[in-house]
């Protein structure tokens, strides 16, 4: 008589338990903000568990370089292209394995967005 009420329970906690899943909770809680990425923390080994200490400074994260493609067409040469798109030509050498300056038109290049270019 007692294993219906088992059985319930059991899967009463396991639709619960996938309610969480499917529907994770929001900042709208009323909990503090925080910005979740989904991305798990990486704690330091040394400091596991450690509340960060608010007289050492964040290191600054570097964004990671955002790039464009980019269609040759008839005229163009390095020289034109890095200054029209704010680079230079040793990094658009560098960025697609270039050995000389000859590019040809049609040939796809990858530059460096403006904004990530070193000459800003």
């Amino acid at each position: 008589m007692k294993a219906p009420i088992i059985y319930a329970v059991i899967i009463a906690v396991h639709l619960l338990a996938l309610v969480f899943l499917l529907f994770p909770r929001g900042n709208d809680t009323g909990g503090p903000e925080r910005e979740d990425d989904g991305v798990p923390e990486q704690r330091e080994a040394s400091g596991e568990g450690e509340e960060p200490d608010p007289d050492k400074p964040d290191e600054p994260e570097e964004p990671e370089p955002e790039y464009e493609t980019y269609r040759v067409r008839a005229g163009d040469n390095l020289s034109v292209i890095a200054r029209r798109h704010n680079t230079t030509i040793s990094e658009i050498k560098t960025l697609n394995d270039l050995q000389s300056d000859i590019i040809h038109p049609g040939q796809e290049l990858i530059l460096p967005s403006s904004e990530n270019s070193g000459l800003n």
